[in-house]
């Protein structure tokens, strides 16, 4: 069995589902991770935003091209294959007018902007080009709303196949996070299966999401932090879960 993981970003999957990954690769099954929004930006000055953000992952030069290798160590660890498509992280993308569109914060997790929505086509008709037939697509919900996971979920749901979604962690971790997966276990619209994760599992989750250096700690204090909550989620969801929508079975 093949299993395919979308990935918004150079760390979404294996934060979400390392576990799972991990489990997957080890019993002889197929897996491969795809990010999205894995471009180089253009070789130009970036917007403020951008070169704060850059700031605080400690890359000043060459942030995507090291990101993409932590990602390429995290998905070694887990045992998947990754793959890389040529859509830029919203940070980098600019209208036709060359104006940005995200250049804060609240613009980042307020959904994609009017004047990307293009942009979702497009990548569902890459998507439907690529796919192989008879592979599990596994797709995050969205959970935090950010820019990229949006555009991600909802090019997923215009391929008119059965998918498989998984919680945004560390999203999933926050109190919306959490009200809308209390949501979805008492909805008949979702389904739920509960993955369990070994404790060899869990640790190459833990290990594999230690690999993004640049990106920890805007989430966690420190690597035990890291480590301590991802335990502490994957006890919570019984592993790790994913779900399907009803009329998908």
């Amino acid at each position: 069995m093949k299993w395919i993981y979308l990935s918004p970003h150079l760390d979404d999957a294996i934060y979400s589902c390392g576990g799972l990954i991990w489990e997957q690769t080890r019993s002889g099954e197929e897996v491969e991770i795809w990010t999205i929004c894995a471009a180089d930006p253009p070789d130009e000055p970036l917007s403020p935003f951008a070169e704060t953000l850059h700031e605080n992952w400690g890359l000043r030069e060459n942030a995507v091209q090291i990101r993409r290798e932590e990602d390429q160590k995290a998905s070694q660890i887990v045992g998947a294959m990754p793959r890389y498509f040529s859509y830029l992280d919203c940070i980098y993308r600019k209208s036709d007018s060359g104006d940005y569109y995200y250049l804060s914060d609240q613009e980042l997790f307020g959904g994609l902007d009017p004047g990307e929505a293009n942009l979702i086509n497009t990548l569902t008709e890459e998507l439907k080009d690529q796919l192989p037939a008879g592979a599990r697509i596994v797709v995050p919900l969205g959970i935090g709303n950010h820019v990229d996971h949006d555009l991600t979920r909802k090019a997923a749901s215009r391929l008119g196949i059965p998918l498989y979604y998984y919680a945004d962690y560390p999203y999933a971790r926050e109190t919306e996070g959490k009200e809308i997966l209390n949501f979805m276990a008492r909805s008949e619209e979702w389904e739920e299966e509960n993955f369990l994760i070994s404790r060899k599992g869990s640790q190459g989750w833990q290990e594999a999401s230690q690999a993004y250096q640049s990106q920890n700690p805007i989430f966690w204090e420190d690597e035990e932090s890291l480590k301590e909550e991802i335990k502490a989620y994957s006890s919570t969801m019984g592993g790790v879960r994913l779900w399907k929508t009803v009329e998908e079975e």
